[in-house]
């Protein structure tokens, strides 16, 4: 198992959760979904150690696009709402 490749996943789950708790979007939610999903590989990796390095970065990776998909489509969602809203750097 990759210990510090988990403790980053962990961190981001972490801040994923937090996002997903403050935000009335529905994207930081599903990201948060893949998150988790994809932290539960690194587990199994320690209570089924048969399991090949290929699967394991097979599943870990897996997760990762549909994750960027949610990160996508929240992106798109926002520009409309910055267009309605006049920005002002002052």
């Amino acid at each position: 198992m990759e210990v510090g490749i988990f403790a980053i996943d962990i961190v981001a789950l972490f801040a994923l959760v937090y996002l997903a708790f403050k935000s009335d979007r529905f994207w930081p939610m599903w990201a948060t979904a893949f998150q988790l999903l994809a932290v539960t590989i690194h587990p199994m990796m320690m209570v089924v150690p048969q399991i090949t390095p290929w699967a394991f970065g097979t599943g870990a990776v897996f997760w990762a696009y549909p994750m960027l998909l949610a990160l996508a489509i929240g992106s798109y969602e926002y520009l409309p709402l910055m267009a309605d809203h006049e920005i002002n750097p002052d």
